[in-house]
């Protein structure tokens, strides 16, 4: 197999910035690592997934579960698989809120040809057109024959075939309205639905009585947007389902703000609004704001509670459901990554990964936020830092993007199969 470098410090400070679009200059499909990253030392026959890939050093998985590293890419910040088990890989250049920076602005693939547990890292794309590079890429999506990106100003498509390394044409925008690149936020979410719908999400820095929050929206081919639901703060992840038309969204509650609090929510038909800025949850108004030069008596008795809700600054990103190969009491549960604080003496205290079991028919969590992987820290001598995605691969195992460390990481199960080994 190809082991990865397990100290990445002064690698990811001297890695060069991907700027060409291969779509439309014709670069090779050349990785966002040097070679000198990677080198062969074993075997891709065994049977069962853990007993292939690189495994995480000075980390302890759960019991019955491995850790393994699969690819180095600085600033990951988001993850959608492909339908062959291909993973693409949202890494903007951009400095974020949260202090992730160094990333390539490019949208990389990651593929395993010879099934031996590490990736090999491919540049998709980089350029909107040849003024345009993709600093600010965030949220993707795939399906439909197409893959779907946002940047500060709009969501975006190119084709998208199984197999494909490289960007075929350069990308289209779907034409979004002026307002969606408002409200101060660059990070936008996007999700596709089993069923094609195309979802993105728009945060806003914003006061009660002065200006309105943000919202998620269904995207339409042509560019016209339909509020799914609002008051929002900063809802910069989603996801659907795998095989049931269901989305839903994680909110960040205000920094430093008391009484205010982190929301995981499904998003419904009837286009609810969760409050922000005036409200932090049913009933219970912002201490001391005002709307429209009035009381808060009843301003927040109609805004929407949330499926589930975290600490103030555990700061709740990317999310995915277990699809069902895992055994209890995983099976089917919500796992979701948690970016911890930016405030706390020690930083990103509360970074982790947690999950919840769910409901079979509406997949919202059914009980308390349960730890699944802990040990993230920022110590120099650590590979583990902060999460920031999560997606489940069609062969059952856990990808997760550590957006400071530079990594992507898989778990699965210690009996989890490769798919056609022999056994």
């Amino acid at each position: 197999m190809k082991r990865l470098r397990s100290s990445l410090g002064t690698q990811l400070a001297r890695l060069p910035i991907v700027s060409l679009v291969a779509a439309c200059s014709g670069a090779s499909q050349s990785p966002s690592r040097p070679d000198a990253q990677l080198q062969t030392d074993g075997g891709t026959t065994a049977p069962t997934f853990c007993a292939r890939g690189l495994d995480v050093p000075h980390a302890t998985p759960p019991a019955g579960f491995c850790l393994k590293e699969y690819a180095l890419v600085a600033e990951a910040r988001t993850l959608a698989f492909a339908p062959n088990g291909d993973l693409f890989v949202g890494a903007p250049s951009t400095l974020t809120l949260g202090g992730a920076s160094g990333g390539p602005g490019a949208i990389l693939i990651l593929t395993d040809v010879n099934h031996d547990g590490v990736g090999e890292s491919h540049t998709f794309l980089s350029q909107i057109d040849a003024q345009t590079t993709l600093t600010d890429v965030h949220g993707i999506a795939v399906g439909g024959g197409a893959l779907y990106f946002t940047t500060k100003v709009s969501v975006w498509s190119t084709p998208y075939s199984d197999g494909q390394l490289v960007a075929s044409a350069p990308p289209v925008s779907l034409g979004l309205p002026d307002t969606f690149a408002t409200g101060g936020r660059w990070t936008h979410g996007l999700a596709r639905s089993v069923s094609g719908q195309l979802i993105a999400s728009r945060g806003a820095f914003a006061m009660c009585g002065n200006s309105q929050g943000g919202e998620i929206s269904a995207v339409s081919p042509t560019g016209t947007l339909t509020t799914l639901a609002s008051g929002f703060r900063n809802p910069m992840y989603m996801r659907c389902h795998a095989k049931d038309e269901v989305c839903a969204a994680m909110e960040l509650g205000e920094d430093l703000l008391p009484g205010a609090r982190e929301k995981m929510l499904i998003l419904r038909s009837t286009a609810p609004s969760y409050g922000y800025p005036c409200c932090m949850t049913t009933s219970a108004p912002v201490a001391g704001y005002m709307a429209d030069g009035g009381g808060t008596a009843g301003l927040c008795d109609a805004v929407a509670k949330e499926d589930a809700s975290f600490p103030l600054s555990d700061t709740p990103f990317g999310f995915d459901w277990e699809p069902g190969g895992w055994p209890a009491p995983f099976s089917g549960a919500i796992f979701v990554a948690l970016h911890g604080s930016a405030y706390s003496s020690r930083p990103w205290q509360g970074a982790g990964i947690v999950y919840a079991s769910t409901d079979p028919k509406t997949h919202a969590p059914t009980q308390d936020w349960q730890t699944f992987l802990g040990g993230f820290s920022p110590d120099p001598d650590n590979v583990l830092h902060r999460p920031a995605d999560i997606a489940f691969s069609p062969d059952g195992r856990m990808f997760f993007a550590d957006d400071t460390s530079g990594t992507i990481f898989w778990m699965a199960p210690t009996t989890l199969m490769v798919p056609g080994a022999s056994q």
